[in-house]
């Protein structure tokens, strides 16, 4: 792997490497196209080295969750979202217009390297398929990446090494300059970058050694070995036995094929540049000319595609407000506070990212981390005194500041250095979040103190990020404060009409019940009617409940927890719809329920509003007849725990995809009039209450069926009480 990174190395700027225009300039066009695919967006990026290194660099960022590994280069932009994907676009636009470094200098020819780099990832690709590696995706972004250490270096010394590049016979004489004017050489720079991407490959070895002898890596990963045969080739003529001969010592690839590859890669490389607009020579060029100029580069295209850009980049930041990814979040504080840490990481490179956000009301700065390695933060709670942490002092001066400048008597005070430690950093660059007069609260960024340079060097731009992110927290504070308003003022208008129409349900259900009571009065006991209107008795007493909860807290009325025998309760449930539900729909009920299922703990009523709101949907689902099955099943093992379930299955038309899409949310009804489409969100409700699982198959050919999971353990809390 990549050795361990000196001070100079952790100190380099990695986040703005240079593009060429043209690349850049069809990224936007097809980011900005409503007809255009992820698989055409990535086809650009992924002829250069600059856009490929920031999107590999963001997709792999513990932000995003996923597993480092080297997948298809499209999935890579599908995981980061077009939102990502055009920011990344944006800011290495704008970075180009703005920079004073020039893509066309005379002393380092981007255009030279760009062909490089492509001829030297097409080569990698033709070699992994030659050689049947399993990975040929992997092999390409390897030989695209190999020398971005050049740029690298190019971007944080450009004077320095323009003249130190310039006139150098071979790459090993390139390495030993930059080793003795820099500290490090461009081969150690693009391992270090790869490595700190924590892929699970062997990419940053293989940029690592690339130039090492062959003799060096004989027995290494076959990646290294494709790596260090594309580099080879992409220097050679055909004619130049001595380099070709690597791919026979390393890979047992023949001169002829060596030929035939080399030839292919440089007429595929030609074709990409003709579509780009771009003007290279794919002829033989020496190791140390891949940054060297042509002798005659075609200055004013250049000049003509780079003020292309820079009205493309104008256009967008008139449209767009430069909202850069963050005011298309997800509107919720952790989508919101999600985005912007992504666009810090494409921006600026930042990692180490937690926030302190404001207590309107106290005033106090809570922590926010959505880093699990970080979740002590979010137990931190700054009061907002002047001198108790930077967190604190930065809002008061409304100006940024880095923990690395000691306070007032020489240390941190435990705050701070409980945040640095929490960090698991050397120390930490606190911005302030201002919208306008709104205190929102601090952004802080976990560094090395060899990084603190460069992080200075943008801060006027960080400061501008950070109003636009402040302005986009604050207006959803104000959006989410409003909503709350207005949701509590429509449920106390609601539970005032509730209580009206409650008060008038009460009089015929008790009129129903003392009627009931008369006729199983005037029934012998032993009549079989007896049971039955038990059973009404106890349903109206349900249904009491179920509407003084409208107008009252839920847990003023909730019912006790009792053991409850799930097989009794579904067959008194069948008796009462046998008649008025089934037997009217033609519907055929068939139970199979298990003999030894076990008693669970739970809120009989709930359960049975549970039932009965499933069996009627399945019944007014089959209109003209079906079938219904109803079955149990015990000793169901999920995470370690003990379920039993209760499955309903219809033969019905299914549910459509557009409703299961959404299928446990308030969605308007597809059965007509007088069903407000909110039965299944009431289900999913009651079944988290009794601490269960439920989950939904359908189909129009085979029906639905719904499976719902209780726990059998929670008779210990029946235990407890």
């Amino acid at each position: 792997m990549a050795p361990v990174a000196s001070p100079l190395i952790q100190s380099l700027e990695t986040s703005s490497l240079p593009s060429l225009p043209h690349v850049l300039l069809r990224v936007l066009d097809a980011c900005n196209s409503n007809e255009t695919s992820f698989s055409a967006i990535a086809e650009i990026i992924s002829k250069d080295a600059a856009l490929s290194s920031k999107v590999i660099g963001a997709s792999s960022s513990a932000l995003y969750g996923k597993p480092n590994k080297i997948t298809a280069f499209e999935q890579k932009l599908v995981m980061l979202g077009l939102d990502m994907v055009r920011t990344i676009a944006i800011s290495s636009s704008v970075y180009q217009v703005f920079s004073n470094i020039s893509s066309s200098s005379p002393e380092f020819d981007m255009k030279s390297f760009w062909g490089r780099s492509l001829t030297s990832a097409t080569l990698a690709k033709l070699i992994a398929q030659e050689t049947a590696y399993p990975h040929p995706e992997e092999a390409y972004l390897t030989g695209l990446l190999l020398d971005v250490g050049q740029l690298v270096l190019w971007s944080n010394f450009p004077k320095q090494y323009a003249t130190l590049s310039a006139n150098v016979d071979d790459d090993l004489q390139l390495m030993q300059r930059e080793t003795e004017e820099i500290g490090s050489n461009h081969c150690e720079v693009g391992a270090w970058l790869v490595g700190s991407w924590h892929l699970n490959s062997f990419m940053a070895d293989a940029v690592l050694y690339h130039h090492v002898l062959a003799s060096r890596v004989t027995d290494a990963h076959p990646l290294i070995r494709i790596a260090h045969v594309a580099n080879s080739m992409s220097l050679a003529n055909p004619g130049n036995e001595e380099r070709l001969a690597d791919g026979a010592a390393l890979l047992g690839i023949t001169l002829a094929d060596s030929r035939r590859m080399i030839t292919k890669a440089r007429e595929l490389v030609t074709k990409i540049a003709q579509t780009l607009e771009i003007e290279i020579d794919t002829g033989t060029t020496g190791a140390a000319e891949a940054g060297a100029a042509p002798e005659k580069p075609d200055q004013d295209k250049f000049h003509q595609k780079k003020m292309q850009l820079a009205l493309e980049v104008r256009d967008i930041a008139l449209v767009d407000g430069i909202a850069l990814g963050v005011t298309s979040a997800p509107p919720s504080l952790d989508g919101i506070l999600l985005a912007i840490q992504r666009s810090l990481h494409i921006l600026f490179g930042f990692q180490n990212i937690i926030f302190f956000l404001r207590d309107q009301e106290s005033g106090t700065l809570h922590g926010k981390s959505l880093a699990s390695q970080h979740e002590l933060v979010n137990e931190m709670a700054i009061p907002p005194k002047r001198g108790n942490s930077i967190v604190t002092d930065v809002l008061l001066v409304r100006s940024a500041y880095s923990s690395f400048v000691s306070g007032e008597n020489g240390t941190l005070t435990v705050l701070d250095d409980q945040i640095a430690r929490l960090m698991q950093a050397e120390g930490f660059y606190c911005q302030p979040m201002i919208a306008q007069d709104t205190i929102v609260g601090s952004m802080l960024f976990g560094l090395a103190k060899v990084q603190l340079p460069q992080v200075e060097k943008q801060r006027k731009l960080i400061s501008m990020f950070a109003q636009q992110a402040s302005q986009t927290l604050a207006a959803w504070h104000v959006d989410n404060e409003q909503a709350r308003r207005t949701e509590f003022e429509v449920m106390s208008a609601s539970r005032a009409k509730a209580r009206q129409v409650v008060h008038e349900a009460n009089n015929p259900l008790s009129i129903i019940k003392n009627y009931i009571k008369l006729l199983s009065v005037k029934l012998p006991q032993e009549d079989t009617v007896q049971g039955d209107l038990a059973i009404i008795r106890e349903e109206i007493d349900r249904v009491t409940k179920i509407i003084r909860q409208v107008t009252e807290a839920t847990e003023a009325y909730a019912n006790p927890l009792e053991e409850l025998n799930v097989n009794g309760v579904i067959q008194d449930l069948y008796k009462i719809f046998f008649e008025s539900l089934f037997a009217q729909h033609q519907i055929t009920v068939q139970t199979q329920l298990a003999p030894s299922l076990p008693n669970i703990v739970a809120d009989k009523d709930k359960l049975k509003q549970v039932l009965i709101n499933l069996m009627k949907n399945a019944a007014e689902a089959m209109q003209e007849g079906g079938l219904l099955l109803i079955s149990t099943r015990g000793e169901i093992i999920r995470d370690g725990n003990e379920y039993i379930e209760i499955s309903l299955v219809d033969n019905g038309p299914g549910i459509p995809k557009h409703i299961m899409a959404d299928l446990f949310k308030p969605v308007s009804s597809t059965k007509g009039k007088g069903h407000a489409g909110l039965g299944l969100l009431i289900v999913k409700n009651l079944v988290d209450e009794l601490k269960g699982r439920i989950f939904c198959q359908s189909n129009e050919i085979s029906g639905t069926a719904f499976q719902i999971l209780l726990p059998v353990t929670a008779k210990v809390v029946l235990m407890d009480r």
